[in-house]
């Protein structure tokens, strides 16, 4: 399986969820993401449409929004992580297109920088997700995901519905 991973807006590239995507994936693509350059979004689709989509983009935060988004114009599976899909501190709109893939949203219950009832409200309320999205996983953690429910999450969601 081809897998992308989009890091958070804090977070640094690479580390340990890359190092086990690594061991599980035949390719691994996450690249160091500077949120606030605006041709970020674009070089990204380029990318995908110069070289092929990925089997699965993952995102964290504001990495989350970006995969969401990404994922839309080529039908590629997503597993987002307290995806910043509002209160954004930069970037306040990516184009979205209409081929969804597998969605699986994690939403962290203690989060405090992406309150999850605004996100299930919005996925619940927004047609967009209403009807594209596979899975919402409420889970007993802060915004930034251990390395131990990463792995959990993607073995027991990804590996069972996506490979």
């Amino acid at each position: 399986m081809k897998v992308w991973y989009f890091h958070g807006l804090e977070s640094k590239v690479g580390g340990p969820k890359v190092d086990f995507l690594k061991e599980v994936a035949t390719e691994v693509y996450a690249p160091e993401m500077n949120y606030s350059r605006h041709k970020l979004f674009g070089e990204l689709f380029r990318k995908i449409t110069k070289e092929g989509s990925p089997d699965l983009i993952i995102g964290s935060s504001m990495g989350g929004f970006f995969a969401d988004a990404l994922a839309s114009h080529f039908g590629i599976n997503v597993l987002l992580f307290n995806p910043a899909l509002h209160s954004r501190p930069i970037v306040s709109k990516l184009p979205y297109g209409n081929n969804f893939g597998k969605r699986f949203i994690v939403l962290g219950t203690e989060d405090k920088v992406i309150d999850y009832k605004v996100s299930l409200d919005l996925i619940r309320n927004n047609e967009a997700f209403n009807t594209s999205t596979d899975s919402i996983l409420l889970v007993p953690m802060g915004h930034r995901t251990p390395l131990n429910k990463f792995i959990d999450i993607y073995n027991e969601n990804i590996l069972s519905e996506i490979s």
